[in-house]
């Protein structure tokens, strides 16, 4: 009898702190949260967005913390000039989802990670305008994005 009552005690307590977020049982059972949440984006673009051409987007998800830390410091410009040779390095540790927006038209984009590890999601969006162009987006379910004259606006529609 006692048997059983511990064993119903001792798993009630490991279900408490698996569910409450306890940072050394998740480890010791290699649980790592993601910091990216991001399933779906979609786009509205004005007919006068980037000067009457398509956007092209890329949604990308970094699996590894300098990788992460690279992207940040790069705006739409600089990461569109080295995507292919990012990527080509990266290997499994980037994802890269891509969408070129026409003005005047709504798209959609899902996202499906490769992994649940994701570190960050960026979005980098080319326009012909200075800028950055560039939006962190790892924190919510599903977002609206608009692509305006001369950038962009995130707003999110589901959070994380």
């Amino acid at each position: 009898m006692f048997y059983r009552y511990f064993k119903i005690v001792a798993i009630s307590v490991l279900i408490v702190f698996i569910s409450t977020g306890c940072e050394s049982v998740k480890s010791a059972v290699g649980i790592k949260q993601s910091k990216v949440w991001l399933e779906k984006v979609n786009f509205k673009a004005t007919a006068n967005a980037n000067d009457s051409s398509p956007i092209k987007i890329h949604v990308v998800i970094a699996y590894k913390d300098d990788l992460a830390t690279k992207l940040t410091g790069m705006d739409a410009s600089a990461y569109f000039q080295s995507a292919k040779k990012l990527k080509s390095d990266a290997g499994n540790d980037l994802d890269v989802f891509s969408i070129d927006v026409v003005p005047d038209s709504t798209a959609s984009l899902d996202i499906t990670p490769a992994s649940s590890t994701g570190v960050i999601a960026l979005m980098f969006a080319r326009y012909t305008t200075p800028g950055d162009h560039r939006t962190n987006v790892s924190a919510d379910y599903e977002i609206q994005v608009d692509l305006d004259k001369n950038d962009l606006k995130v707003t999110p529609t589901k959070k994380g």
